[in-house]
């Protein structure tokens, strides 16, 4: 259990003045205070979360870490829905109260979706921190998406005028587009049952993916279940399957945001996002991409006026948590 906050805890001063913002995903939370705007990032640091109980100690650790006296708001950026007062973590064992949170910390307190924090931070980017996919450049207003494959697969669309709309889009059914794709599947459904995008689009994903194709090539009903950086590490060392397992992990990523391009009409741009394809760059053929990505029959020319960029940044769910509760300032709210 936390420490209640009295009067020599340094939890206990809400008037104080400084700002923290989290980015708390399935497997790492990372966390910062924010300096004079909402670019400055400072006292960055990435926790495990496997080695805490609760996010709350997780917080209270960075806090005390940093020797800070007085905290003035939070916000939290968490990898699943963030709308209920109790929040879960599909891909984590962590649970919380946002009221209760608040309380313990003294402190008001804003929690978005991580992709709408991904969503948020596209206006706070650096031309150098976005990586363009072919030529098409946003012109004007339009709707964008946000993807990004990382412990699972988060989705979220932001409209024109700066709203964002979360969402598990990552749960969608898995729609295979060719031959090769629909053995994969098969293999996973004798597995799983319905299978999902993030189970091939996440870093249990490219391991999935590796799982399948060595059974579809060896026969093997049982083949071992690899780790995503040992899949990563065989494909670099040569390895013919693991090559073909990361490709599909590319392609299927492609054909998808596609599709979500053609369900929101994307003309704003598909931002691409995650930890898993940040460790692959080094297979990504972005001509390949762009050409799975158009494929879509009769709106092919629609796909291929899309705008598709990498958020190359290094932390985009902290600098769109910054924004998030830059906004919550501005309007005068405090979510607790």
């Amino acid at each position: 259990m936390a420490p209640t906050p009295g009067p020599a805890d340094p939890l206990h001063r809400p008037e104080g003045g400084v700002r923290i913002v989290a980015d708390v995903g399935g497997t790492n939370a990372r966390f910062a205070t924010l300096g004079a705007s909402p670019r400055a990032l400072e006292r960055i640091e990435v926790m495990a979360s496997a080695d805490h109980p609760r996010l709350e100690d997780a917080i209270v650790a960075y806090i005390r870490r940093w020797g800070i006296a007085d905290v003035a708001g939070v916000c939290l950026a968490v990898a699943g829905p963030a709308e209920q007062d109790v929040v879960q973590f599909p891909n984590s064992p962590w649970s919380f109260s946002k009221a209760a949170l608040s309380r313990s910390l003294g402190a008001p307190l804003v929690v978005v979706n991580d992709f709408t924090a991904q969503a948020l931070c596209i206006d706070l980017l650096r031309d150098d921190e976005l990586s363009w996919v072919g030529r098409p450049r946003p012109a004007g207003a339009g709707y964008r998406a946000v993807i990004g494959p990382g412990t699972g697969l988060g989705v979220a669309v932001q409209a024109p005028g700066g709203e964002v709309v979360p969402s598990e889009g990552g749960h969608m059914a898995f729609a295979p587009t060719n031959e090769h794709e629909i053995e994969l599947l098969r293999a996973l459904h004798g597995r799983y049952g319905r299978v999902s995008i993030e189970r091939v689009l996440s870093g249990p994903g490219l391991e999935n993916l590796h799982w399948a194709n060595v059974r579809l090539a060896t026969g093997d009903l049982a083949p071992a279940q690899l780790l995503a950086p040992e899949v990563a590490a065989l494909a670099r060392s040569g390895d013919a399957l693991a090559r073909r397992s990361v490709e599909d992990f590319f392609d299927i990523l492609a054909e998808f945001a596609g599709d979500v391009a053609l369900m929101v009409w994307a003309t704003g741009g598909v931002f691409l996002s995650g930890g898993v394809p940040a460790r692959l760059m080094d297979f990504f053929d972005g001509a390949r991409f762009r050409a799975r990505f158009e494929d879509k029959g009769r709106f092919r020319e629609f796909a291929g006026s899309v705008p598709i960029a990498w958020i190359t940044a290094e932390y985009p769910g902290l600098l769109g948590c910054a924004a998030a509760l830059a906004g919550a300032h501005a309007e005068g709210r405090a979510v607790s």
